[in-house]
């Protein structure tokens, strides 16, 4: 992909986001599904004549293989990515929680129910069995009450689905991060072994230089302790590799991986990333910004709501008796509302406003974070950039060709081991530079393509308010 995206990454265009609020047919629709999960393209916040929108299905997940049926020979980014989305309980549980917000926008769009009322009145009088009525009451609700309260809770369904998108981008960058990691760990096992036979290749032609006394002995302890310290290196970079293969274990969701080569391309182009495109991408379809959209919409929706709860209810009922000493039947109406002349929810007004203005500088916020910890993240990107095209293209060939200068400068006496010494192991650490610089530039990469969104099993991240009640008077 171009610019910094990875394999298996979304681009911002295919990002789900929330969409603007559920209908009675998408309800339907999610209790039919299996999955129960729908998102649709994040619109900006709903004006007030805006209609409701359906909510889309979601695209199914690409089939994901259990942990046991991972290659047994070679691994790849795409396979851990799937699995862990599969695994990882965070989208699980940000589902069920949504599904869990619908069901209370099904609930609040529901009337109320009709009273049944039977009646009976001056009985015994004069020997008369009295008065008996029956009727029905209904409790009209003005104002369109009920439709501004399932909005304020399809504004948090789309906080939720925000989430749940974010939720996805975490666990794609966290498995970047960790494979990438647990890649270049793979690699420096490789350059340790490479070193440890360079150092037993050495250590048998200063011998034969021994024997024909060429060098001294002091000739041999020097290759022999290369020797035994490129052994400490392999040792030291299995050991990182196990770990590093234990926590990408983790991240997927597995208890440990199969003892498979992971494959991965690092050598891949790094490409120039400018900060203004990449800010411009990020508070275009961030997640978090998403989320913080959807906060101001919900608390302009619970304004129109306190508003429009100023306007009182109508309780309606009508009976229909009979006058058992008249033997005459009579027919009675009845209607009643509360006067609002205290209570005119002047303190829920308040609040909304209050909420608006706090959920508006909260997204403002949000934007100057994102662009400052998009400062930083491309900032590591750029020098580590900078430092693999220096090492790979400049640095490295001048190392490989020093080294082959002096084994051919050795081999016909014209300089002493430890000259050969010192260019085997300035190759191994440019090398070992150019691979830590790679590892910080695919880092970097997964999180600018990631939206900076990090930490899948963090559990301090957002949860819909289930106990929210809009309120209805």
């Amino acid at each position: 992909m171009g610019g910094c995206a990875l394999p298996g990454r979304q681009t911002a265009d295919a990002i789900p986001q929330p969409a603007v609020e559920p209908t009675v047919s998408a309800i339907q629709r999610a209790e039919e599904a299996q999955s129960g999960v729908m998102l649709a393209q994040y619109q900006g916040p709903a004006t007030e004549s805006e209609s409701p929108v359906e909510l889309a299905e979601a695209p199914e997940l690409l089939p994901v293989p259990p942990a046991s049926e991972l290659s047994d020979d070679q691994l790849e980014l795409s396979e851990l990515e799937s699995l862990a989305l599969s695994n990882n309980p965070a989208v699980a549980e940000m589902r069920a929680r949504i599904e869990a917000l619908r069901g209370r926008w099904v609930q609040a769009g529901l009337p109320f129910n009709p009273v049944a009322q039977y009646q009976a009145d001056e009985i015994g009088s004069e020997g008369a069995a009295g008065l008996h009525s029956v009727g029905i009451g209904q409790t009209i609700v003005t104002a369109d009450k009920l439709q501004l309260r399932q909005s304020v809770i399809a504004a948090e369904i789309q906080r939720a689905e925000a989430n749940l998108a974010a939720d996805r981008l975490r666990i794609e960058t966290d498995v970047q991060t960790a494979f990438t990691i647990a890649l270049v760990a793979q690699r420096r096992v490789e350059l340790a072994q490479q070193l440890r036979r360079i150092a037993a290749e050495s250590i048998e032609a200063v011998n034969q230089l021994l024997v024909a006394a060429e060098v001294s002995r002091v000739a041999l302890l020097q290759a022999q302790t290369e020797l035994q310290q490129a052994e400490l290196t392999v040792e030291t970079s299995q050991a990182a590799l196990a770990g590093a293969r234990r926590q990408l274990a983790s991240v997927v969701g597995v208890v440990e991986l199969p003892p498979a080569t992971l494959v991965g391309d690092l050598e891949r182009e790094l490409p120039e990333v400018p900060y203004e495109a990449a800010l411009s991408h990020l508070l275009a379809a961030s997640p978090e910004l998403a989320d913080r959209a959807a906060a101001v919409n919900r608390a302009q929706r619970s304004l129109r709501l306190a508003h429009a709860e100023v306007v009182p209810n109508v309780t309606g009922q009508v009976r229909v008796g009979y006058d058992t000493g008249a033997d005459d039947t009579f027919t009675g109406v009845q209607l009643s509302l509360p006067l609002p002349t205290i209570n005119r929810n002047q303190g829920n007004i308040r609040r909304a406003r209050a909420e608006i203005a706090a959920a508006q500088l909260a997204q403002d916020r949000t934007e100057l974070n994102l662009a400052n910890r998009l400062a930083a993240v491309l900032q590591r990107y750029q020098t580590a950039r900078i430092r693999v095209e220096r090492l790979t293209e400049s640095i490295l060939p001048t190392a490989e060709e020093n080294l082959k200068l002096s084994r051919q400068a050795f081999e016909v006496g014209e300089s002493d081991y430890l000259q050969l010494l010192t260019a085997q192991r300035t190759l191994f650490q440019v090398r070992l530079d150019a691979l830590t610089a790679t590892a910080d530039a695919r880092q970097a990469s997964a999180l600018i393509d990631g939206f900076l969104l990090e930490g899948s099993l963090d559990p301090n991240r957002f949860a819909p308010n289930l106990d929210f009640d809009p309120g209805l008077n």
